[in-house]
């Protein structure tokens, strides 16, 4: 090996990528925006569907429902007591149908339970 030989090896050894020796390859930029690009997506899907809930009519009585129960287990809220309603003279449940039915006409289990005096009317 040629003293010319030699130097050349140890100044690659000691100072890699200066002279002659290719430097370190990056990883091209699109990789590297891959993972923040990633969380942005799902960023975005969580907040469209928490748009979708909220903006749709039984999700945002869903919603409703959830945050006035979470209010009423820490205690910042007390439940609505009604009455207890008494049935009428002329059937066996204490109120009209058309106290208990829901915006739309909509007639459901819970407005059922309302016909028949087991729940309070809360929409």
């Amino acid at each position: 090996m040629s003293l010319k030989d030699r130097d050349w090896y140890w100044q690659n050894i000691n100072n890699p990528g200066q002279h002659g020796e290719p430097p370190e390859r990056r990883p091209p930029r699109w990789r590297r925006l891959l993972a923040p690009l990633l969380w942005l997506i799902l960023l975005g899907a969580l907040a469209s569907g928490a748009w979708a809930l909220w903006h749709a009519p039984n999700g945002q009585a869903w919603v409703q429902m959830r945050w006035h129960a979470l209010l009423g287990r820490l205690g910042l809220e007390q439940p609505a007591h009604a009455a207890p309603a008494s049935p009428g003279r002329y059937s066996d449940s204490p109120r009209a149908l058309a106290e208990c039915i829901k915006p739309g006409n909509l007639i459901d289990d819970e407005v059922r339970a309302c016909v028949k005096g087991y729940r309070a009317k809360t929409w």
